[in-house]
């Protein structure tokens, strides 16, 4: 299990992009080597406008996510931005260190052999100077979040409609267990700007039930607009 992930897992790519575009993005990222995806839905936010030159003010969206080796990710990047299906579309490209994010706390960091690593630094993502901010709040409360985040400095967001997981002590209405609706915010934000923001949302919150949601940021590598670019 841990080979594979390993071998298979190193990164993950996500693509935000216009509706109706990511049947093309998945088949560009597989021929490009991507062994598949997933496809979430979810909505815009942003209201500055560079990133409206960019689309990504658009109501609805679609979220591609991808695992990839290292030595995938410019690969299917350079895919993604150059496949004649996107060349008219509008949004962003980032990767994460899917293994980096998902060790506990104070441990090292999980990584390939030596071997391994030599073969794929020439592949390495450089920093982004950017941070994904990641918010999972109760339905309805995206708007909240967002409003928090601008007040702070952030342009925009994409809002992913979720549930969370029945429990035994969850409500339930003749029978049917009842699963609160849940909003994942997702805000890509300059580092120098990501604790400011986050400080922000959680004051918005201050009197809020305990539980009613967490945040948490992420560092993003190799950020990128993808089709066309601002201005043209």
């Amino acid at each position: 299990m841990n080979t594979t992930v390993k071998e298979s897992a190193g990164k993950l790519l996500v693509a935000v992009i216009e509706k109706h575009k990511c049947d093309a993005a998945m088949k560009a990222a597989r021929t490009a080597g991507a062994p598949g995806g997933t496809v979430l839905m979810g909505r815009g936010t942003a209201q500055n406008k560079w990133l409206r030159l960019l689309g990504l003010d658009d109501v609805e969206k679609e979220l591609l996510y991808t695992l990839l080796p290292t030595r995938l990710v410019r690969p299917v990047m350079d895919a993604l931005r150059s496949t004649p299906a996107l060349s008219r579309t509008r949004g962003i490209i980032f990767t994460i260190d899917v293994l980096e994010a998902v060790r506990p706390s104070g441990s090292a960091p999980v990584s390939s052999s030596p071997s391994q690593e030599d073969s794929m630094s020439d592949h390495r993502p450089e920093p982004s100077g950017y941070e994904l901010l990641s918010v999972i709040v109760n339905h309805g409360s995206a708007d909240q979040v967002m409003d928090a985040a601008r007040n702070a400095g952030a342009t925009g967001g994409t809002v992913i409609h979720a549930r969370g997981t029945a429990r035994p002590d969850d409500a339930s209405f003749f029978g049917i267990t009842i699963v609160p609706e849940k909003e994942l915010v997702m805000i890509l934000s300059p580092t120098g700007k990501s604790e400011r923001i986050m400080e922000s949302i959680r004051a918005s919150f201050k009197d809020a039930e305990p539980g009613s949601g967490i945040a948490f940021r992420t560092a993003v590598e190799a950020f990128e607009p993808l089709g066309l670019k601002a201005g043209s």
